[in-house]
């Protein structure tokens, strides 16, 4: 994992001769106060009571947080002023910084404040705040340049709820995307069945990305435990998509909804090859076990999992690539800068990075077919 700075990058701009769509923009709040004008007065009464008692350590509101941190810092240094204001605070800053440095055609924006809200004990509460932030998003990003895309968030604690906010925006064309964040549940199980026969019915595809382990109240999602240093998490993520992917395929959600996609964010993918692999062979001992996954469980995978780009993990070139092929990446993958956290992906250095007839997919067709742009 290689944090690429546009400062380093040579001359040569592979970025500029493809378009580009990039699938990770974390938008954010310049604070939560700039929430509160879009959450409903009940639950706006009680985050302002439970605020005014920041003094009471136990009853002060906050947003449900990992128990790690980044012993520096989550963002870029050059995305940072100095009176500590983030630049992904700003749309016109966003708009310098990537969308017009890089020429980039369209950003899909999953707001980093919301990553987490899978911890949240209350539902209602949650659901509450995700209406709030769609909202926010839609009037102060949206609407400010056509580049930006909405992946509106849902609760997973309540899928009820989250197909109500489905069908609150699922007619509206700059949304392109269900963002959920993960939960102790494994993304297979019929819990959420309601959310994808939702996201399925406006053909949206569902984003799941990271930062939901360990938040609030949910455990470490890691397979055996939880780790104990940053460098253990931010590495062992990748079984979160590995349990993930096998979950949604032996639970059959891609036979009961045929045309529901799914992106999975910054959980890696050089594992994919082994997995298939090894799924495949399981699923010709023990498919009577599973009858409604009638095809091999690899052709599933290709046919409706997408995975972000970044981190673009940097073996020597000719790993890269043979990995890229195993996983048959033109098809699967999207490109992704990660904006704008410390491990950005710059476009010009995946774009090198890549087999030449693989960047236009992975650049910019792959997403368009997805998001439907």
């Amino acid at each position: 994992m290689i944090a690429n700075s546009p400062q380093k990058e040579k001359k040569e701009n592979h970025s500029k001769q493809y378009n580009l769509i990039d699938c990770d923009v974390h938008h954010i709040l310049p604070n939560f106060d700039t929430l509160m004008d879009y959450i409903e007065p009940g639950l706006k009464r009680r985050i302002e009571l439970a605020t005014n008692a920041r003094s009471e350590a136990r009853n002060a509101f906050q947003m449900p947080r990992r128990a790690y941190f980044n012993p520096t810092s989550t963002a870029r240094v050059d995305t940072m002023d100095s009176d500590g204001t983030n630049h992904a605070s700003i749309p016109q800053r966003v708009k310098e910084d990537l969308l017009d440095r890089y020429d980039i055609t369209y950003a899909i924006l999953m707001g980093n404040d919301l990553t987490t809200i899978s911890g949240m004990p209350d539902p209602d509460l949650a659901a509450g705040i995700t209406r709030a932030y769609n909202d926010w998003t839609n009037e102060h990003w949206i609407q400010y340049d056509s580049r930006f895309k909405h992946s509106i968030w849902v609760t997973p604690q309540d899928p009820i709820q989250a197909a109500a906010e489905i069908e609150r925006w699922g007619d509206d064309p700059n949304v392109v995307q269900v963002g959920i964040a993960m939960m102790d549940v494994l993304a297979g199980k019929r819990h959420y069945w309601p959310i994808y026969e939702a996201a399925a019915k406006y053909n949206l595809p569902v984003g799941f990305h990271v930062g939901a382990e360990s938040a609030g109240n949910n455990g470490s999602q890691l397979a055996v435990g939880a780790p104990t240093h940053y460098i253990e998490l931010q590495t062992g993520v990748i079984s979160i998509g590995i349990q993930n992917t096998i979950s949604l395929v032996c639970e059959g959600v891609f036979a009961k909804f045929p045309n529901l996609k799914v992106a999975l964010l910054e959980y890696g993918w050089t594992w994919l090859p082994g997995l298939m692999w090894r799924l495949d062979r399981e699923w010709h001992s023990f498919r009577q076990e599973v009858p409604w996954v009638t095809k091999l469980p690899s052709d599933y995978i290709k046919d409706h999992i997408r995975v972000g780009s970044q981190p673009l993990e940097a073996p020597s070139k000719e790993y890269l690539h043979q990995t890229l092929e195993m996983m048959s990446a033109e098809k699967m993958m999207l490109f992704a800068t990660d904006y704008p956290h410390w491990d950005f992906d710059d476009p010009n250095y995946v774009m090198r990075h890549l087999p030449e007839h693989m960047r236009k997919p992975i650049a910019y067709e792959n997403a368009r077919e997805l998001y439907g742009l």
